[in-house]
């Protein structure tokens, strides 16, 4: 390392010269290389002539998947408890005659929005309506 301030309070050290011995060599820019060889045997390695062994599924099929990934209305409902704790977008609500059910808790406002929404139901004892979807989180509250 060479001095290259003689300045005092200033740097005194340069930095140590690039060991690499083409601009392309930078980090961030390389390619991956690969020889000929290389290439060759991964094509031989191929099986072109192998075909899907999985059949596409039925119309039957895609309809059970559908309704089990389809949203539940829950309507006419009353919350009558709330519980959270000390963690990120973590809260569960009881429904009557459904149980515990947890907020959705994908985005801070939507998670926001459903708990206020759920704590002026508890404390009003208004009747609500939700959707429950299939993953068990209920994604919408509508409060009168």
């Amino acid at each position: 390392m060479a001095s290259t301030n003689g300045k005092t309070g200033g740097p005194t050290m340069a930095p140590p010269a690039e060991t690499s011995s083409t601009a392309t060599d930078t980090a961030g820019v390389t390619a991956p290389s690969q020889t000929e060889e290389q290439f060759a045997s991964v094509i031989q390695s191929l099986d072109t002539g192998s075909a899907p062994t999985l059949a596409p599924p039925t119309a039957g099929e895609l309809a059970a998947a559908g309704e089990a990934a389809a949203a539940t209305w829950h309507t006419n409902k009353r919350i009558d408890a709330l519980w959270s704790i000390d963690q990120p977008r973590n809260a569960f609500i009881h429904v009557v005659d459904l149980g515990w059910r947890k907020l959705y808790n994908g985005r801070d406002g939507a998670f926001q929005a459903l708990c206020s929404l759920a704590s002026q139901a508890r404390q009003t004892n208004r009747i609500c309506h939700l959707r429950e979807e299939a993953d068990g989180m209920i994604y919408e509250i509508y409060l009168w």
